[in-house]
């Protein structure tokens, strides 16, 4: 028998395990702390947050594999109002992070990343657009998106690796590297050489860690702001044929007449 894939089931599967994940995360740094100010070695909430982790992946892994569908153009720039709405929710975590930021540059790294953000804003303000209008991203928007969650993800570990206790950033430092594959497929399908298969698993593994990455972090508004855009902006697994004409009947109408 031929097992098929339920996509919105799917997204709101992963969306559900993401936020139990935040739960356990909260109740973790809510109940497991020590005297020391340090996380509980072999607390519930860890262990169970690592079970879902690794039961969740499994399953993004599983389910995705049952994707075969060919790549048309109707699956990339289908017109959708909820995939213009997630990229503006990432356009306004971007840039309100960059407000924040502005002047706080260390090096010179630190400003590279602030000028990528705000050309990210930009990219994810014409991304929305697209959507809206029904028509494809050009591949560079998803390219600039791609490089700058990839420095933004350096520039952090800088900060994140001074820090004694994994548990504190592993969550963020996977919501960066599957946000810049996320960002990397969708410019990949954008230049005709992609899979859906590849931005599906991608960008659902972006919205667990994301949300799981939600609590106590610095770039709380960023990582929001792009899951919801992961979500919202998959690719359509079932598009809607388009309609076709008649087919003119010329020669018989030529005949009659002759």
């Amino acid at each position: 028998m031929k097992r098929t894939l339920k996509p919105d089931l799917l997204k709101y599967l992963i969306l559900g395990a993401g936020g139990l994940g935040l739960v356990l995360r909260i109740l973790l740094y809510a109940t497991g702390i020590d005297g020391r100010g340090l996380l509980v070695q072999g607390h519930w909430a860890w262990i169970s947050l690592w079970i879902l982790t690794l039961l969740t992946g499994a399953g993004i892994i599983a389910l995705t594999s049952l994707i075969h569908c060919p790549v048309t153009p109707e699956a990339l720039s289908p017109v959708s109002f909820s995939g213009a709405m997630g990229a503006f929710a990432a356009m306004t975590g971007i840039g309100l992070t960059a407000v924040q930021e502005f002047a706080e540059f260390s090096d010179s790294i630190y400003l590279l990343v602030w000028v990528l953000g705000l050309c990210s804003t930009v990219a994810l303000g014409i991304i929305g657009v697209c959507r809206l209008t029904g028509r494809k991203p050009h591949p560079l928007l998803h390219a600039l998106l791609c490089v700058y969650f990839a420095l933004r993800m350096i520039s952090r570990y800088r900060l994140w690796s001074s820090d004694p206790q994994l548990q504190d950033y592993c969550f963020y430092l996977g919501a960066y590297v599957v946000l810049m594959l996320t960002a990397y497929h969708h410019a990949a399908l954008g230049a005709d050489m992609g899979s859906h298969r590849q931005l599906w698993r991608y960008s659902l593994a972006a919205v667990f860690l994301g949300c799981v990455s939600l609590k106590g972090n610095m770039d709380t508004a960023l990582l929001l702001g792009c899951s919801v855009w992961a979500f919202t902006n998959l690719t359509c697994l079932t598009p809607r044929p388009r309609r076709r004409r008649p087919a003119l009947k010329l020669r018989d109408d030529a005949e009659a007449e002759g």
